[in-house]
């Protein structure tokens, strides 16, 4: 046993030292686990998830996304909402200022905005911006005006796009970038519905009703930037007109935020640490001084690391041995399950702090958290494969079939190992307020085989499924990434499931991420791994790729039933209303229409202890908020 400890114990003060090197500050109240370097502060630029959580340190949006999930106040005290839902009224907060001391003002949000909305920028999350009034507009524009100065041979193709007029391109052509970008700025201010019409008053006006907006507004890309720091890094090249930025704005002594800290380092592939930001309008109530975020690449390094105490959290345990981590989880449950079972109302996290410490083979520092996030596997729903071959899959009781032959409970405890959440909806349950998903499709076979017989497809004398014609029915593909394991091995449990329970052929074929990506797009698979992520508080965020006309309907899928109901949820501003639409629309796709087969909520694997690391929420959405953590000693 000594043999072993030796080497864990001379890594772990060898991460302690590398933690600590050439630094004399004390260790952070918090500190946390990154697997990767920050790719960037910029907000308006940011999509990873570990940069968009150090920017809930560094900035703050209007509003936040409260540990329930729901939407609070956060630089803005209060808003109003018109009754259709396309004009929102901002009220700032008083005297609220940036870490320099200087003060945040409602245009401070609209110069941030429009950074967002500009192609220059090359922001991920553009796409947010575009529901306001004008900015698909503004953005489409700039789009046109950018490639005519970059290329003046596109003039006739630009204007016969419709996008810029003869007269204004012929004009555009004429005067150097700085002036395209004046034009740029006043046709902003002319046509895109953003106003402060004073120091604490922002006034947004949408194309139409966004039920969610509030929810968008407090996404990490919607902060605002102070603008001196922002303009005195800024340049408009004379030839394109193209913004083009100093990004080192970004870095320690030069970024200002209005967050609840500020910036205080950043090494590169090492750390980033954040301190209390004195000017912070609720500096009082934010219980940790100090935020650090080491980079450890490494994941069973950063266990090590855990152990020895060097780090307070792992946001996310990436260890091959994670599922016997779970495990032993799972036994410390077990052994108090009475206590918890009578506790389930409060706290989990204080409720396991309040019992006794773990015995050999248990531990209670591993969390399984259910993430705002679906596994599931695409179904190709044309009526022909990508071969010209007729697609059985085209009919829907196929699809339902495969689905009612999923044992979705074997594959979260036998081959995944995590015991996720197993799922029949696409929208995770309980990840949004006020929402309520379908049940989907059970684990029945015997209905399962009823339907593939009802879509013409049955077993004869020779075991074989063949249809009227006596065609036998097709070798069912499952294409997957090879990227992860994962994908393999539940593409290999459901061929097994669909073979047994079906007695179909069924096969595995994997392919590279990008060769993987590019048949999905081209619909050239039957049955491919899948999976989602929610951007947004809004059962939409999941919905909407099953839209017939959506970019990432890879399935081919095409209801105008379905389609009708999302329009017509669109044009709903009773929110309780609007909601049981989508379910119904939900309802259709996963328990009729099925061109996705749902098989868990995605779960984020935390390390930390229950009873010292305070302020982290369970709620799906995983909006943890560094201004709520703590460290107890």
């Amino acid at each position: 046993m000594l043999k072993i400890l030796v080497p864990i114990l001379v890594l772990a003060s060898l991460i302690a030292v590398v933690v600590s090197l050439d630094d004399e500050r004390p260790r952070a109240d918090v500190v946390l686990v990154h697997s990767t370097d920050l790719f960037t502060l910029d907000p308006q630029r940011m999509s990873y998830l570990h940069d968009l959580r150090a920017a809930r340190a560094i900035y703050e949006p209007l509003a936040t996304i409260l540990p329930d999930g729901s939407v609070g106040p956060a630089a803005a005290e209060s808003w109003e909402v018109s009754d259709d839902a396309s004009r929102y009224v901002f009220h700032l907060r008083p005297g609220l200022r940036f870490s320099n001391g200087d003060p945040v003002t409602a245009d401070d949000f609209k110069y941030a905005w429009r950074r967002a909305m500009l192609p220059d920028t090359a922001a991920t999350y553009s796409s947010l911006f575009l529901g306001i009034a004008g900015a698909r507009d503004l953005f489409d524009w700039r789009t046109a005006l950018l490639a005519l100065r970059a290329d003046p041979e596109r003039r006739d193709e630009l204007v016969e796009s419709g996008v810029l007029s003869p007269e204004e391109a012929d004009s555009i052509l004429a005067e150097d970038g700085a002036a395209s970008f004046r034009r740029t700025l006043d046709r902003f201010d002319e046509t895109v519905g953003i106003d402060a019409v004073d120091a604490d008053t922002l006034v947004v006006e949408l194309e139409g009703p966004i039920p969610y907006f509030l929810d968008l507004v407090a996404f990490g890309t919607f902060s605002p930037v102070h603008r001196p720091t922002l303009e005195a890094a800024t340049r408009v090249d004379p030839e394109t007109g193209r913004i083009d930025e100093d990004r080192s704005w970004t870095k320690p002594g030069r970024l200002i935020g209005n967050g609840p800290f500020e910036l205080a380092r950043w090494r590169f592939q090492r750390d980033c640490r954040f301190e209390r930001n004195p000017f912070y309008w609720n500096a009082d109530a934010i219980p940790a001084d100090s935020i650090e975020a080491v980079v450890i690449q490494d994941p069973n390094t950063a266990i090590l690391a855990f152990e020895a105490g060097e780090v307070d959290w792992i946001p996310d345990v990436r260890a091959e041995y994670r599922a016997d981590m779970i495990a032993e989880r799972l036994a410390y449950d077990a052994r108090f399950q009475a206590t918890l079972d009578e506790t389930a109302d409060v706290d989990l996290d204080r409720t396991l702090g309040a019992l006794p410490p773990p015995d050999a083979g248990e531990r209670r520092n591993i969390h399984t958290v259910d993430a705002f996030g679906t596994d599931f596997f695409h179904v190709n729903c044309r009526e022909r494969l990508a071969n010209g071959a007729p697609n059985p899959l085209a009919d829907p009781r196929v699809r339902r079939s495969l689905a009612l032959c999923i044992d979705k409970d074997a594959l979260v405890q036998r081959v995944t190992r995590l015991n996720e959440t197993t799922s029949g909806s696409f929208v995770p349950e309980g990840s949004i307020p006020g929402y309520h998903p379908p049940a989907g499709l059970p684990f029945d076979p015997d209905r399962g085989r009823a339907e593939l017989d009802a879509a013409g497809w049955r077993r004869g004398d020779d075991g074989v499924r063949r249809n009227a014609e006596g065609d036998p029915f097709p070798t069912l593909e499952i294409l997957f990434s090879t990227g992860s394991p994962r994908y393999k091995d539940l593409s290999l449990a459901l061929r097994d499931m669909w073979r047994r329970e079906l007695q179909i052929p069924a096969e595995i074929s994997g392919r590279p991420g990008n060769e993987y990506r590019a048949q999905l797009e081209m619909g050239n698979f039957m049955v491919a791994r899948g999976g989602w992520y929610g951007d947004y508080g809004d059962p939409t965020t999941f919905l909407d790729l099953n839209h017939s006309e959506d970019g990432n309907n890879h399935r081919g899928y095409a209801s105008p039933r379905y389609d009708d109901l999302l329009a017509t949820a669109g044009a709903t501003t009773d929110a309780t209303a609007r909601f049981r639409l989508l379910e119904e629309a939900e309802r259709i796709l996963v328990e009729e229409d099925l061109p996705i087969l749902p098989l868990c909520t995605y779960v984020t694997v935390y390390m930390y202890e229950p009873d010292r690391l305070l302020g982290l929420t369970r709620h799906p959405r995983l909006d943890q908020h560094p201004g709520r953590w703590s460290v107890r000693r």
